[in-house]
């Protein structure tokens, strides 16, 4: 099935046309700024871990989360001197 032109009968038509085309990208550029914003943080080791324990395991999960904290701060702390 083909896609009749569109015919204009003033330039007005065309500018309308041009204006709401170019709002349509801006929000699908934002929509995918969202997304992959989205997507890291959902790809951060701390929500990847959670997502594998649960959320019905909420204590434990803030245990390990404190763990990997004092563990990372070990593993940092030499590169930092």
């Amino acid at each position: 099935m083909e896609k009749k032109p569109k015919i204009y009968s003033s330039f007005e038509e065309i500018e309308l046309d041009l204006q709401i085309l170019k709002v349509q990208r801006e929000i699908h550029a934002q929509k995918i700024k969202l997304n992959l914003e989205k997507t890291g943080e959902n790809l951060r080791p701390i929500n990847l871990l959670e997502g594998y324990i649960g959320e019905t395991n909420r204590t434990t999960f803030s245990l390990i989360e404190q763990v990997i904290k004092i563990i990372l701060q070990f593993v940092v702390k030499p590169f930092k001197e």
